[in-house]
């Protein structure tokens, strides 16, 4: 084969690579527009579902933290699907650096939820649960993900799986939505089915490539389910309320 034939040959090989669908990229988007609906009427289109009071200028920090977090990971995933792979090592530094400001916020959030608690009964112990160990379980994932970063496979499940952690308070704000079903009530329902969901996708996807589970993904999942139940036990057993009140 001439060399000519052979640079053809590559660029026929890149061009197919670039127009075949990325899980992973198609799954950060995803992510993102869960986001964008989850938080719409109660953060981005505020007032046109008629909110009359004013958010804490903390949460507005805080809602605007994870919007950027969420919009560097598809961002990442665009520039490896247009093989951007040195600015895409450069963002990946930037990434990891902000990951510790989602966590930051995340956590005076979630103080801020805990000072307004003054039950052990109130449903609310299990979110500020769930919170906190989601927080950790996104802090670990990314850690691993810089860790594993020049093993391809298990960085970008740990990356999504890092985004998965968060995105329960954006699922579980899907019934604020007047064409989903169930109410305010339903919202840990919403969270519940939506990360199983996920997670059935990501095993899906593992299976067909794999033909078996990568490591990361199912222990990354079993990680996350153990932490959802701890959340519960703690907030439906009071115990959780006595910790944080002491």
């Amino acid at each position: 084969m001439s060399s000519e034939a052979s640079e053809h040959h590559v660029a026929l090989i890149r061009g197919i690579g670039r127009s075949r669908p990325s899980f992973f990229f198609a799954a950060h988007v995803v992510l993102l527009v869960v986001v964008l609906l989850g938080f719409s009427p109660s953060f981005y289109l505020r007032s046109a579902f008629h909110h009359v009071t004013q958010l804490p200028t903390l949460l507005y920090v805080h809602g605007a933290v994870l919007t950027v977090w969420f919009l560097l990971t598809v961002m990442q995933g665009l520039l490896i699907r247009t093989q951007r792979l040195r600015l895409h090592r450069q963002l990946g530094y930037v990434a990891a650096g902000y990951a510790a400001v989602v966590i930051v916020f995340g956590t005076l959030a979630n103080l801020m939820l805990i000072s307004q608690i003054d039950s052990p009964a109130d449903g609310e112990n299990i979110v500020v649960w769930g919170n906190f160990f989601t927080l950790v379980m996104f802090a670990a994932f990314v850690s691993l993900a810089v860790v594993f970063r020049k093993r391809p496979e298990a960085h970008k499940r740990l990356m999504l799986l890092a985004s998965m952690s968060i995105v329960g308070p954006a699922l579980a704000r899907f019934p604020r939505w007047p064409i989903f079903a169930g109410g305010f009530e339903a919202g840990r329902n919403y969270a519940i089915a939506g990360l199983l969901t996920m997670f059935a996708l990501l095993l899906t996807y593992d299976l067909v490539t794999r033909k078996k589970p990568h490591p990361a993904s199912w222990i990354g999942m079993v990680l996350i389910l153990a932490s959802l139940a701890g959340a519960v036990f703690l907030g439906v057993t009071g115990i959780g309320y006595h910790i944080l009140h002491g």
